[in-house]
C-alpha cells in the first residue's frame, strides 16, 4: 500500500512540476512543496513497525494474567 502512494505522489508531483513551468504562479508553487514534503515523509516515515502494538506479560506459577486495554476490576467482593 505504501509502494502505491509513493507512486501516486511522485506522480502528482511530476504533474504539479509540468504545471509550474507552464504557469509561474504560487498555486502550483505550493502544490509542488506539499507533494514533495509528504513524498519525504512517505519514505522516511516507517508506520508499519511503529503503528503494531506489542504486549507481553510472564506470570508465576498459581497465576492469573489479564492484558486490558481499559480499567479491569479483579476484585469482585463489593463489601466496601
Amino acid at each position: 500500500m505504501k509502494k502505491i502512494l509513493i507512486i501516486l505522489n511522485i506522480v502528482a508531483l511530476l504533474a504539479s512540476l509540468i504545471w509550474l513551468m507552464t504557469n509561474q504562479d504560487w498555486e502550483p508553487l505550493v502544490t509542488s512543496l506539499g507533494l514533495l514534503s509528504s513524498l519525504i515523509t512517505l519514505v522516511y516515515s516507517n508506520s508499519e513497525e511503529k503503528g503494531k502494538i506489542k504486549m507481553k506479560q510472564k506470570g508465576g506459577s498459581n497465576s492469573k494474567n489479564y492484558q486490558s486495554v481499559g480499567d479491569i476490576n479483579i476484585n469482585s467482593n463489593n463489601d466496601k
